[in-house]
């Protein structure tokens, strides 16, 4: 016999093996018991929970032939093809491939056949999302009043994407994503079964990497299995699969970042990329460690949260001692806002570093008291300071009458790359042309005079005083700094220097362009006469 993944090997057979979804699988077998089996089902979840696993079950459960029962046999020929997929009764549809509204027609003609041997004909619809919009509408009266003999089971990653006329069609059952313990103990039972030797935090390693997913578990297992000559899964041949970061590690970069020991911190960046860790993987185990310290620092536990030895947790409760919750929610902010700019930033490594940095200057941003005894700003009875949700503080300065309000946010980092700053400038007037064609054309020739702290100058030429006030109205100059600071992974202060433009006489400019001999020879070739001169620019 040919070789089974774990995951096809281990599927459930019936509803008593399906773990995990008691509250679809309790509703499934009553509605059997009292033969009220509705016509048409909707299993949503994410991938890797038993959406279709149950729909096969369910199957089982209504053609076996003993039945419909809450349990199938297993043993009759119904039971037998549907598990191996060969049978005539119930077809399984990949909705993804076979989305087209011919499909779909082809479909509604079939559903009048009677089942050729067992009592219902079920159609088991994955990925039914991905039909399209004339399909659902071809199937809509089908679903609506299908024959007696017809039931529909849909499976869906993507609810929302699924017409609401057919969702009112269905009964509704959205699964879980599997528990840890519940990930944990299914892969024990199988490594066991498998007689294979392992450590138990290798197996909670891979449980956690596996997000709820069971069968990603399973086939991760699968793999770390046929890697492992020995037969043996620890807990370093895990984290070497997966590019894991040792608990170890993470607590000594932790601790740096407490103790606000920048070089440290960067030595251990450098070390951990060296050994080829990737960056969003340093930053996500970072994070990681970060909410447990927060959730031990709020619940004095963190055994739901962290999976370590007793030794890691308890230096995990010394480390939550050393930070505020203030603290730490700023620091959690800060990293939530570094992972979600990632993907955008030109260098990642620079992101992150300008973000461990700010962690490590934290106290120039905390207005809460420090676990020392310091105490914070009256802000209540300070007129010129305003409290602020992510943890520090903005300072009202008033200006002339003809300036705007300046906010001077304390938030922000250490200083500015002048030189990366003005490489990236070009690029990042290019980023405004669809959203800002008329703000990026009037920059365009400007460049970074100077970055001094956290201010950027930008040298700015222009022709008229309405050009210099559309640059310099209050919305198109955070559009600017929200682009600085995008591009930086800082917070930045924009201010221009404006060169304003010589205007030149329009009748001696028309002359100029009339005179110029190339035009005069193009219209002595071609025996033509200069009627009128398209200004560039809008300069004449």
């Amino acid at each position: 016999m040919s070789y089974l993944v774990i995951s096809r090997k281990w599927r459930p057979k019936n509803f008593q093996e399906i773990i995990g979804q008691e509250h679809v699988t309790a509703v499934l077998q009553n509605a059997i018991k009292l033969n009220r089996v509705a016509h048409s089902y909707l299993f949503s979840g994410p991938r890797g929970v038993g959406k279709t696993t149950t729909a096969r079950v369910l199957a089982k459960a209504l053609n076996c032939a003993k039945g419909p029962s809450p349990e199938p046999c297993l043993g009759c020929v119904e039971c037998d093809e549907i598990a191996k997929g060969s049978s005539m009764d119930v077809l399984e549809i990949d909705g993804a491939s076979n989305r087209g509204i011919e499909q779909i027609r082809d479909l509604r003609e079939n559903v009048k056949l009677k089942p050729s041997r067992a009592k219902f004909k079920i159609y088991i619809i994955d990925e039914v999302h991905m039909l399209t919009e004339a399909a659902f509408n071809a199937l809509l009266k089908t679903l609506e009043e299908p024959p007696e003999h017809v039931i529909f089971i849909f499976a869906t990653t993507q609810p929302n994407k699924i017409p609401i006329t057919i969702l009112s069609r269905c009964q509704r059952f959205d699964f879980k994503p599997f528990a840890l313990d519940k990930i944990k103990d299914k892969l024990i039972q199988i490594i066991k079964d498998e007689k294979i030797s392992f450590e138990q935090e290798a197996i909670i390693a891979i449980a956690e990497h596996a997000e709820g997913s069971l069968r990603d578990a399973e086939s991760l297992l699968d793999q770390l299995i046929c890697v492992n000559k020995d037969k043996k899964i620890d807990l370093d041949l895990v984290n070497d699969f997966l590019g894991r970061i040792e608990s170890g590690v993470i607590y000594a970069l932790v601790q740096s970042l407490i103790n606000s020991d920048s070089k440290t911190v960067f030595i251990t960046l450098d070390s951990l990329i060296s050994e080829g860790k990737e960056l969003p993987c340093i930053l996500e185990s970072v994070i990681e460690y970060f909410r447990a310290i927060l959730h031990t620092k709020i619940v004095a536990s963190i055994e739901l949260i962290l999976r370590t030895s007793s030794l890691d947790i308890e230096k995990i409760k010394k480390q939550a001692e050393q930070l505020s919750k203030e603290e730490l929610i700023f620091i959690l902010d800060l990293l939530g806002e570094l992972q979600s700019r990632m993907r955008y930033a030109c260098s990642v490594r620079v992101l992150i570093e300008t973000g461990f940095l700010k962690i490590c200057s934290r106290s120039k941003y905390q207005i809460a008291a420090q676990d020392t005894g310091e105490s914070a700003p009256d802000l209540k009875n300070r007129n010129n300071f305003e409290e602020n949700p992510g943890g520090y503080i903005k300072k009202k300065i008033k200006t002339t009458a003809h300036s705007q309000q300046v906010i001077q946010d304390t938030n922000l980092s250490p200083g500015i790359d002048f030189q990366t700053l003005g490489l990236l400038w070009p690029e990042i007037l290019s980023s405004l042309r669809d959203s800002k064609a008329v703000l990026s054309s009037y920059l365009a020739g400007s460049c970074v005079k100077s970055a001094q702290g956290n201010t950027v100058t930008v040298h700015v030429a222009v022709g008229s005083d309405f050009q210099r006030e559309l640059i310099d109205e209050p919305g198109n100059r955070k559009t600017i700094e929200d682009a600085i600071s995008g591009k930086l992974g800082q917070r930045v202060r924009l201010q221009y220097i404006y060169d304003k433009t010589v205007a030149v006489d329009k009748k001696i400019k028309m002359d100029d362009i009339l005179n110029n001999p190339k035009l005069r020879k193009i219209s002595t070739m071609f025996n033509a006469k200069v009627l009128k001169v398209i200004p560039k620019n809008n300069e004449i």
